[in-house]
Order: structure tokens, then sequence, then C-alpha cells
């Protein structure tokens, strides 16, 4: 078993921990134990796919390849934080002066496009039933574990349907969210902006901070682990940032039919509260693709207007309204105080079309989730990504109300949430609120339904079993 991984453009690097290679067993000798040579074949398969990963990587580095590639193994293979950039010149696997390392960081160059094509090739197939339970069992080791511990002690039947249900890879799910790189003393950084800080110690609302702003696209999972795949990065500006996103999932898009990714269920892709859902949706009409964002509280959704024939007069151009408020906020408006004051008293919320109830959950309490389908967004032609259009779309999806009775780690919730979802095609209730939270929360006994009035009550069940929604 070779114990050495070549670098590639220059020499051997040792790999610690594969160890030494495996003496032969003489003639006449004890028969070789099986387990050991599927162990040494294992990992002979291991590094070379992880050889090979490497030599496509090295290929993506245009200029300053050796010492740029150098430098990630040094990121990589450093045991302790790394607070400035000389220290990394001083690890093993970083084999230069420290000139070289900065010289790598104004005079290398990297194959975007190729670079996050090799990270979306790397991507496991999205297959659903056997095939995926296969893929889980032998490389998603922690979450594998974390859901047949909580399946010990079902049935048969009820255990693969809970497995079915968390198949991790039945569809693939992206996040995209934008993190602030703060340069206040940089004065002469090119394209530096005042950009949204949430570590910044300012005083007030305003927690901006002088420095640029990059966006970045991930793959996750929905079981309960912090496991994520980068897939995209781009640095955005306010201006465009709408334009920016858009593309950016266009090219991830893009990258994974390249990549061999068959794509059966359309992916999912979520966004935090600041992104324009109207926006969004529109600018990805026609990609297969589902969207779900978040939305800032007080955004307001219609339904389709009744329409008739006949001169009976003029129909209304939009239906009943569906505002994101909570109950304290429509007493406050009826009343005439708080922020939405208004003369006359808001009206009450139309019934949702759709509820689930998740009672006991471990991580949350009980968790509500209502939704109204088939509304639509009110768009301004004037402003925005819509300004300057003759002819306004309309936006057809699905608003989600989630409350729940906790958060993790005994903090108390202070707002609900409200996602909006579209794509090309209608999403389960427990999908949309679970995939916005990046974790799927296993829980207590067997799969039971109840259905009253179009909703779906799942009722309280003893520790140690699990939960699921039943179709």
């Amino acid at each position: 078993m070779l114990h050495t991984l070549p670098r590639p453009g220059s020499g051997l690097q040792t790999l610690p921990g594969t160890g030494p290679a495996r003496p032969c067993v003489p003639a006449g000798g004890p028969e070789p134990d099986p387990a050991v040579f599927a162990d040494a074949v294992a990992r002979y398969r291991a590094l070379e796919r992880l050889r090979g990963f490497r030599q496509s990587l090295y290929e993506c580095l245009d200029a300053r390849a050796d010492a740029l590639f150098e430098l990630a193994d040094a990121v990589l293979c450093a045991d302790h934080a790394v607070t400035s950039l000389v220290q990394l010149c001083l690890e093993p696997e970083f084999t230069r002066g420290h000139g070289a390392l900065y010289d790598a960081l104004s005079a290398g160059r990297i194959d975007d496009e190729r670079f996050f094509s090799l990270l979306a090739s790397e991507l496991p197939r999205a297959v659903d039933g056997r095939p995926a339970r296969a893929w889980i069992a032998e490389h998603d080791v922690i979450d594998h574990g974390l859901l047949e511990k909580a399946l010990a002690g079902l049935s048969p039947d009820d255990a693969a349907q809970v497995r079915d249900a968390c198949a991790r890879w039945a569809r693939l799910r992206f996040a995209v969210d934008a993190t602030a790189y703060p340069r206040p003393d940089a004065w002469c950084s090119p394209g530096r902006e005042h950009v949204h800080n949430g570590a910044c110690h300012c005083r007030g609302s305003s927690k901006t901070a002088p420095g640029w702003e990059y966006q970045l696209t991930a793959a996750i999972g929905h079981l309960r682990t912090a496991w994520a795949a980068l897939l995209d990065v781009a640095r955005t500006v306010p201006a465009t940032r709408t334009a920016q996103t858009i593309a950016q999932v266009k090219g991830v898009l893009r990258r994974l039919r390249a990549a061999g990714h068959g794509m059966k269920a359309a992916p999912l892709f979520v966004f935090d509260a600041g992104y324009s859902a109207a926006a969004l949706t529109d600018g990805l009409l026609g990609c297969p693709v589902h969207v779900l964002v978040r939305l800032a509280a007080g955004s307001v959704f219609y339904a389709d207007p009744v329409t008739w024939e006949g001169r009976y007069g003029r129909p209304a151009r939009r239906g009943a309204a569906v505002h994101c408020l909570e109950p304290a906020e429509f007493t406050a408006a009826a009343a005439g105080s708080g922020p939405r004051a208004r003369k006359k008293p808001l009206p009450p919320n139309p019934e949702p079309g759709e509820t689930l109830t998740l009672p006991d959950t471990p991580l949350y309490g009980t968790v509500r989730a209502e939704a109204w389908h088939d509304v639509h967004p009110l768009i301004h032609g004037d402003r925005g990504w819509f300004a300057g259009r003759k002819s306004l779309p309309v936006l057809p999806g699905t608003l989600v109300h989630v409350t729940v009775e906790r958060l993790p780690d005994g903090r108390d919730p202070h707002r609900a949430m409200w996602l909006w979802h579209a794509g090309p095609g209608p999403l389960s209730l427990d999908e949309l609120w679970r995939a916005y939270l990046a974790r799927f929360d296993i829980e207590t006994s067997k799969p039971h339904c109840c259905h009253m009035h179009g909703s779906l009550a799942l009722p309280s069940v003893p520790s140690g079993s699990v939960l699921v929604k039943a179709a």
C-alpha cells in the first residue's frame, strides 16, 4: 500500500496515518484475512480519488500554480487558527519562502469556471431509493449513524418509510448567502464599499463596515449536521446584486448538467431575508429550480381576483390580501399604534389552504406551518428589478408561515418565519420549512397522520420513537 501521494508539479507528499506497505504472505502460510485486503483496497481507491481530484485542482491554476497549490495545502493542514498570512509559510506543506506566498496571491491566477465545474462534478448524483441508501451508508457515515440510531426499535416497514423520507440526495439543496470581508484600513483597495457586517459594533441598526461583499453558494443536506460543500463564490455590489444572484444560480445549474447530474428532481435554492422574492422568481422563470426565500415582516401577497361574466361592474384587480404580520401587529394596526398604524383596521388573513402541525419536536417544540397557495406579490414597475417594464408579470407561488414554540439552546422565538416558494411544481410543506433550517429534526413513533380540514396533524408520541409526515 503506497503511503505517499504525489503533489502535482512537485515531489511526493507523505500522508500521515496511511501506514507502511503490507508484507506478502509466504507460501504455505496461514490464509490472509479478507478484511485486511478489503480495507487495503478501500484505502487505495480513496487515495486514487484524492489523487485525481488534486490533479484536477492543480490544472485549474493558471499562474503561480505550484505556490498556490502549496498554499492551499498549508491552509488545510494547519492545526491552529491562522491569524496572519505569514504564518502559512511556516507550515511544512509550504516549501517556499514568505515572498513566494505574497507573489502567489498577487500574481497567481485561477480559472474560476473550471474550478467551479470541478466542485460541481464532485457532488454525488441525485438518486432515490436503494441507490441513495447505499451511498449514504458508504459515504455519509455521520448522518447515517444518527439515522440508524433513531430508527432502532421500529418495525422494518416503518424504518423503510423513514429512510425513504430522509434520503439525503433525493433532491439537491443549495444555500445562497453573502458575507462581508471588512477592510476598514485598506484606503486604496478598489471597489471598497460599506457592506453589512453582523459582527460590527456600531451603534444603532447600521451595522456596516468598509470592505467587500462575497456571495457563496453551498450544497447542504437536510439531516442535522454542519456538512456543506461550497460550489460558487462571487463578489457582489448592491447595484447589481439581484442580477448577479440570478446569474450565479443559472451558472450552478449549467455546471450540474455538464457534470452529468440528471436532476430528476429540480434542485432547491434557499435564500435568507434581504433578497427580492419577486425578482428571483421572475429571473429564474423557465429554469428547473425551486426558490425558497425568507420574507421581511410586513410583506403583502394577494390571491387571484374573483371574476364574473356580464355587465356587473369592473372585477377587482387583486383578491384577498395576506399580510406577513403577527397577531399582535394586527391588533396594534387596528388600534392606531405601532409602525403600521392605519385609520382603518387591517382585515384578518384568509384561512390557509394547507396546515401542518408537529407537536413536541426535540429542537423547536410544537411547530405549526401554514401555506397559502397561488398567491402573488404586488410588483412596482417604477423601481428595482422591474423598472422600465411596460407589462408587469403575475408571479404565482406559495406563502408559508412557520411558528415554533422555542429555538435551540433554550432561546425564545421573537418572531415567526415567513417564506416564499416558487418553482416548476409543488413541494411538501414539511420539506419547505425543514429545508430553510438546513436540518432534518428526527423525532419519535410510528408514522401517523390525521386529515382534518385540509391539515395534517401529528399527535404527541413518546420519546425514543420516530415521527414522519406520511403521504
